[in-house]
């Protein structure tokens, strides 16, 4: 048993030294003095949201110089083209590197907006509580926010709110608009009826208020009628006001 032990012993090491030769003597590709015929941008999530396409990265990139088709291969830096990309207005992420076949390859990643406010500033705000511009050729469905809304408010409070209502799916079906009075109050705009909903502060009793609200539709309002309703007012401790 030992004897076939030591010769299974042998035969794999002799298996790995012959590996790490055939491994080392394998003729590798070698780029040096080929020039790059083509960069292939790919916005990996275009399905999902299309701020920008591939034809304005390629222009974006040739107009700081940082096009690598042209280019001796072995000078690309692809890390540049990078960071580069990924200060692009509608990029979030951005990946390059050189293909096998001499090329080089950029996958990029867009910002994604999470709500958007609508006043004499007009802008999105991303994911990352990050303000992004607006663009007018693509339809995006956020919460629309107006009203007295400075940029801290929309990428503090109501950003957190907005998540809030994004979290739970009643609220995120029932909600059109987000409006921020001039005493700085929310009211709400429901998909639904001609009333507005006043929630008040966004201090943090304005979860409390709109569940009860959320078991008055589901429960009151389904024998009374909730749609000839101008407003229903949750800024009143323990009550909710219809008028």
């Amino acid at each position: 048993m030992k004897q076939w032990q030591k010769i299974l012993a042998y035969t794999s090491a002799l298996l790995i030294v012959v590996y790490a030769v055939v491994v080392c003597t394998m003729p590798r590709v070698r780029h040096e003095g080929t020039v790059c015929q083509k960069i292939d941008v790919v916005i990996t999530d275009s399905t999902q949201r299309q701020y920008v396409r591939s034809g304005e990265i390629l222009h974006y990139l040739r107009e700081a110089g940082l096009s690598p088709v042209g280019q001796p291969y072995e000078l690309i830096a692809c890390h540049t083209i990078e960071e580069y990309a990924a200060r692009h207005p509608m990029i979030d992420q951005a990946e390059c590197y050189k293909t096998t076949d001499g090329n080089v390859k950029l996958l990029l990643t867009q910002r994604q907006p999470v709500l958007r406010v609508a006043n004499e500033g007009n802008y999105f705000v991303d994911n990352h509580r990050q303000i992004m511009p607006l663009r007018s050729t693509t339809a995006t469905y956020v919460p629309v926010v107006t009203g007295r809304v400075s940029k801290r408010m929309a990428c503090e409070e109501l950003f957190d709110f907005v998540l809030w209502l994004q979290d739970s799916k009643f609220w995120d079906a029932q909600i059109e608009q987000i409006n921020v009075n001039e005493q700085l109050e929310i009211e709400l705009v429901p998909r639904v009826g001609s009333g507005t909903i006043l929630l008040g502060r966004l201090d943090n009793d304005y979860p409390k208020r709109l569940n009860k609200l959320k078991k008055l539709y589901t429960e009151g309002f389904q024998t009374i009628g909730w749609k000839s309703y101008r407003e229903i007012d949750l800024r009143y401790k323990d009550q909710i006001v219809c008028r």
